[in-house]
């Protein structure tokens, strides 16, 4: 088998055709493009553009983006939960479905239009460039929205399914609640000291959905549930790694900074 044959094989025959044809799920480098040239923009170009500029504001734009966060992603959930997550999708091992009823098409398209919507995320990046915030473009920032991007891309051009889109689906609800913080901390000085005790609740919170979805994968992975095993595997190292890293970040920010305090 020549190296064409090994490609077509493994990029094409084994996509799922239904969501193979969508925008930029096609293209094994449109999307690698698009996560290459974020990184030199936010790692090199915007710096070095931004470096005798004064910040941008950017007020208004941060505050609908928050909102336009908040109701995309409640909309997410409320997409997975008419296809029947929780009623008739459960988190136990849920045999991958790839027909064409109206359930499981609508469950690939969503997790399509999810992918799209993670892209866009990269524009908050783009503002903690202008507004020269780039104590903010960490590595866990960094890597978190790179490999969300990659792995909920080959989820969703290979296994858009009901199994795989649980971490999605939690993921989403958490975004509802982290950019309803954002979007109230945006308000004015007086609301975020308001709200500045829940911040580091919210981290807490990410770190209790990525147990949540480990222990959901790792069922995924028991001898009895017969699904793939190579995309369970990717997904728990890789939600393992945010895992460290958001605890990291808690122990640094909040744990040592309080002990300094004292």
């Amino acid at each position: 088998m020549g190296i064409y044959e090994v490609y077509d094989f493994y990029w094409n025959q084994q996509a799922d055709p239904r969501t193979n044809n969508l925008p930029l799920m096609g293209s094994p480098v449109l999307i690698p493009l698009i996560l290459v040239a974020y990184l030199y923009i936010i790692l090199k170009l915007g710096p070095e553009y931004m470096k005798d500029k004064k910040p941008y504001d950017l007020k208004t734009f941060v505050k609908c983006y928050n909102v336009f966060q908040i109701f995309v992603n409640a909309y997410f959930v409320q997409q997975f939960l008419s296809v029947g997550w929780f009623s008739q999708v459960t988190v136990y091992c849920y045999l991958p479905d790839y027909s064409y009823k109206p359930g499981p098409v609508k469950m690939a398209y969503t997790l399509w239009l999810v992918t799209m919507v993670k892209i866009i995320d990269l524009i908050e990046t783009f503002v903690f460039v202008l507004r020269k915030k780039n104590e903010q473009i960490s590595v866990l920032h960094t890597y978190h929205h790179v490999s969300t991007i990659l792995l909920i891309w080959l989820i969703t051009r290979y296994v858009p399914v009901a199994l795989a889109s649980f971490a999605v689906v939690v993921n989403c609800g958490v975004h509802v609640i982290m950019y309803t913080y954002y979007l109230l901390s945006s308000c004015g000085d007086n609301m975020q000291k308001a709200i500045s005790a829940y911040k580091p609740i919210l981290t807490i919170t990410q770190m209790v959905q990525f147990v949540i979805i480990m222990a959901q994968i790792l069922h995924t992975l028991s001898p009895s549930c017969p699904a793939p095993k190579l995309p369970a595997v990717v997904s728990l190292i890789n939600v393992a790694i945010n895992f460290y890293l958001f605890y990291d970040f808690y122990q640094t920010r909040y744990t040592k900074s309080k002990q300094k305090t004292k």
